[in-house]
């Protein structure tokens, strides 16, 4: 995540991601699932704003959104505000506080936007009310949150296993070029996690080797190697799934790969010129509601 702060307004532009790597191992005690992921984040960006208002007593959170209100709660559900609620439980805080959500990450997209949002929120806080703490002090609250939200705290490419919480970051790494295709079509991740398991084939994949790729930076081995274990579930449960994957394969990207549990698919491109000229194509051929991006992590 990027932030900037002005005497009052502390801005924060949370990132989407794509999981170039997702293997899912079996659901632990916890109703969580034991995961390995490899993410990097991507220039696409939520942005959110925060202020402190002292008017606004005993913690209370004036939350508002724009872009996205149909798939974004308003009130104390939204993960935003669930995400300040447990910080501001957690530390005793008493402080109210202001916040915009300008939305632009797709909802039920794969792109982990939500999550992100919530790590902004927890890394605002920090940075408003509890400088004192670390950044691997908001780790476990982030876990408390979701799987995917502690990777949201580096700004690096991770590795993430356990339910989400073990992070090792990933610090040489190619720069690497996306077209991004968000279909109007949502998929809950709970539907697709409680049906991972039955569909597994239990040859369970190893992150090493896209490790290795990246960091040599071989575009054509890294494509070989992306893999999403989610895709077996979505491609049972829904039934668009191998029309919208073709439509991104038809251009030539090295790999076409679904992002986390979609309904988002992206495809590796060769550089920042081909990931624009896909886009373009795309865009000619576009539905209502669906969204196309050139993006570069």
């Amino acid at each position: 995540m990027y932030y900037f702060q002005s005497d009052k307004i502390l801005t924060v532009l949370a990132p989407a991601k794509l999981n170039l790597f997702f293997e899912v191992h079996g659901k632990r005690s916890d109703g969580f699932h034991e995961i390995t992921s490899l993410a990097v984040p991507i220039r696409l960006f939520d942005m959110l704003t925060f202020e402190i208002e002292p008017q606004l007593d005993n913690g209370k959170i004036k939350f508002s959104c724009l872009g996205g209100k149909e798939d974004v709660p308003q009130d104390a559900d939204n993960i935003v505000v669930r995400a300040l609620e447990m910080f501001r439980k957690r530390y005793g805080i008493t402080q109210g506080i202001k916040v915009n959500l300008f939305k632009r990450i797709p909802s039920q997209s794969g792109l982990g936007g939500g999550s992100s949002d919530a790590a902004s929120a927890l890394f605002a806080a920090h940075k408003l009310w509890l400088p004192s703490i670390s950044i691997t002090d908001l780790i476990p609250l982030a876990a408390e949150i979701g799987s995917d939200c502690p990777l949201f705290l580096y700004n690096n490419a991770v590795i993430a296993r356990g339910r989400g919480e073990k992070i090792e970051t990933v610090t040489r790494m190619p720069k690497l070029y996306f077209v991004l295709f968000k279909p109007a079509d949502g998929l809950s991740t709970a539907a697709v996690y409680a049906k991972c398991m039955k569909t597994h084939d239990k040859k369970f994949r190893d992150v090493l080797e896209i490790s290795k790729s990246l960091e040599k930076g071989d575009l054509i081995q890294i494509g070989k190697q992306l893999f999403n274990r989610l895709e077996y579930t979505a491609s049972e449960i829904w039934s668009r799934f191998n029309e919208i994957k073709c439509r991104l394969e038809q251009f030539d990207c090295i790999t076409v790969r679904m992002s986390g549990s979609g309904t988002a698919f992206y495809g590796l491109c060769r550089n920042a010129k081909h990931s624009r000229h896909v886009a373009a194509k795309l865009r000619h051929c576009l539905s209502e509601n669906e969204t196309v991006y050139n993006v570069e992590s």
